[in-house]
């Protein structure tokens, strides 16, 4: 079996389970992109962290490759995938985000590992 005919057969069952039979060219491009995303990128589909009260998001306000649950019913606030997490809101885009507002990725960072640090102290073995 070929990688492209594994892919279109999991893109089908995907489709499938979704209800969905036919549509125009963009339709279907847009579902498989979204399919792609949400197999991929939803932090649901992996392990679940240690520690998520280190955990800082930024969040960029108009991010169109991160979907938000008020976009969609489907998808799941990160806080209820990560309780406890930090969330941090920005000002772009995706890309334009990070550009603008390095800064603030990077205090998220240092301070995650701060709050890690509190954590792995107050949950460290007592002698």
């Amino acid at each position: 079996m070929t990688l492209i005919s594994t892919v279109k057969q999991w893109y089908q069952r995907r489709v499938r389970g979704l209800g969905v039979r036919n549509g125009s060219p963009d339709k279907i491009t847009t579902m498989y992109m979204r399919l792609l995303i949400d197999e991929f990128s939803n932090l649901k589909n992996y392990p679940e962290v240690a520690c998520p009260d280190a955990a800082i998001v930024v969040v960029a306000k108009s991010d169109l490759y991160v979907t938000r649950p008020e976009d969609d019913d489907m998808i799941k606030d990160i806080s209820e995938i990560w309780p406890g997490c930090e969330v941090r809101v920005v000002d772009g885009g995706h890309i334009s985000s990070y550009l603008t507002h390095n800064h603030t990725f990077r205090r998220a960072i240092y301070d995650a590992f701060d709050k890690l640090d509190l954590w792995v102290e107050s949950n460290a073995p007592k002698n």
